[in-house]
């Protein structure tokens, strides 16, 4: 639709620069803010939205807001402080054991009673043996590192979301600005219309059909208004909040530029917090079937103490030594598990790694076309647009064409500015998403002094 209606309005702005067309002058531009760095002939930025509290949040005070406040990243923290107590715990020792026994006892004749009892006090100590506790340990600090990857990983997705979020709702912001100006043009065409109407010049028809326009731009209006209001609650809720009582900076969201190169971008792949993990993963799949062998061999109990003969009031010291017999219970079946989990973890880490390759491709392709829609677009079509509208309500207003000309102008006009400003938001989408995948922003990453308690 958009291409038939730029092909329309080249052929409107050829025939417009060899006509002289005069009376009333052309209505006012619909203005952008900075576009794209590379074409510096832009059209003039949109008067900002007025404040209601003149609270501005830009990116940087946005993403602040949200590493120091959200819950999501909250409970990362919490969980990793949660795999560091199961990490010390399991370097403890067993606990001993202490025990008192008693030997005839309330028996008969001379062993009525306690006078003839043999009491014994004693400690007992598992000695734990084959490496089970330097296996576990391996096995708990590979769980803790996998959470602090976890915890990096989810600084990294809250920092995705968050400049996601943000360009959803500068558009949604810029939609309302496009979606106001339009309105007033529609106001100003009535006008036009009216006074064409009333002086017989067109027929009462199109008076209809501009309030048509008037009230189909005011519906835009108020849409645009609504959806900007759930854009920013959808921003504000990454850092904890429900409210909009904000405006938002809008100067970086015009200003683009040229992609990585993809090589560069997955090589960066490597270092990410996800790739870590998923290596920390296979080790402690290892460090787990370690610890089940060492678990099929006996741990062997200690055991010193005291006995004390009444009858005779001596006392003796006892020593002895408990060894299970691996007879019944070999753990062959947690080996065997172990062993199984060993080779999942193989395979997770190969087919994650492929996964994050071609999500990283997809994004990176995918920002190179919003790339180079929004160039396309801000070079060629919004200044063609702009022109045509501009030579066709002038071509109207000097009787040269029809009211029909005017609208579908108008239209295509519109259309390209929101084309433009969805472009740039899938820009900064697509860009946040392979920064997301590349971990672009690991100084964002590294736990506070709390995070290592």
């Amino acid at each position: 639709m958009l291409q038939k209606s730029f092909i329309w309005l080249t052929a409107v702005i050829l025939f417009g620069s060899s006509a002289a067309w005069a009376q009333e002058a052309p209505l006012a531009q619909i203005p952008q803010n900075e576009a794209v760095a590379e074409s510096p002939d832009a059209p003039p930025a949109l008067p900002a939205l007025a404040p209601v509290n003149g609270n501005i949040i830009t990116l940087n005070a946005a993403l602040e807001k949200a590493l120091a406040n959200s819950p999501q990243l909250k409970s990362a923290n919490s969980a990793m402080l949660a795999s560091e107590g199961a990490r010390r715990q399991a370097g403890a020792l067993p606990n001993p054991e202490i025990g008192i026994e008693a030997e005839n006892v309330a028996g008969q004749g001379a062993y009525k009673g306690t006078r003839s009892a043999e009491f014994t006090y004693g400690v007992s100590q598992l000695i734990e043996i084959g490496g089970k506790r330097s296996a576990r340990q391996e096995a708990a600090g590979k769980g803790y590192e996998i959470a602090g990857f976890d915890y990096k990983a989810a600084r990294l997705d809250l920092i995705r979301n968050v400049t996601s979020a943000y360009a959803d709702a500068v558009a949604a912001q810029e939609e309302v600005k496009i979606a106001d100006e339009q309105r007033n043009l529609a106001e100003q065409v009535l006008e036009t219309v009216s006074k064409r109407v009333a002086a017989a010049a067109e027929p009462l028809v199109q008076k209809s059909k501009a309030e048509v326009a008037r009230a189909t731009s005011e519906i835009a209006f108020n849409k645009a208004v609504r959806e900007l209001e759930i854009a920013k609650k959808n921003l504000a809720s990454l850092w904890g909040q429900d409210g909009d009582g904000f405006i938002l900076d809008a100067s970086d969201f015009f200003t683009i530029q040229p992609p990585p190169a993809l090589p560069d971008a997955a090589a960066r792949l490597i270092a990410t917090p996800d790739i870590a993990r998923l290596e920390a993963e296979l080790w402690r799949a290892k460090a787990n079937l370690e610890l089940e062998r060492a678990n099929a061999i006996p741990d062997p109990t200690l055991s010193l103490g005291m006995r004390d003969f009444r009858d005779s009031g001596d006392q003796a010291f006892v020593a002895g030594i408990s060894i299970p017999i691996p007879v019944f219970n070999l753990n062959q079946g947690n080996i065997s598990k172990a062993q199984h989990e060993v080779s999942k973890s193989e395979s997770d880490k190969q087919v994650a790694a492929l996964t994050l390759s071609n999500e990283l491709t997809r994004a990176a392709q995918e920002l190179q076309t919003a790339y180079d829609e929004s160039n396309s677009l801000k070079a060629t079509i919004l200044p063609a647009a702009d022109k045509a509208f501009s030579l066709a309500r002038q071509g109207y207003q000097a009787g040269k064409f029809p009211y029909l000309e005017v609208l579908d102008a108008q239209r295509t006009l519109f259309e390209a500015r929101s084309q433009y400003n969805t472009s740039l938001k899938n820009y900064h989408t697509h860009r946040a998403e392979v920064e997301r995948l590349t971990a672009a922003h690991s100084d964002k990453i590294q736990p506070n002094e709390e995070h290592n308690e």
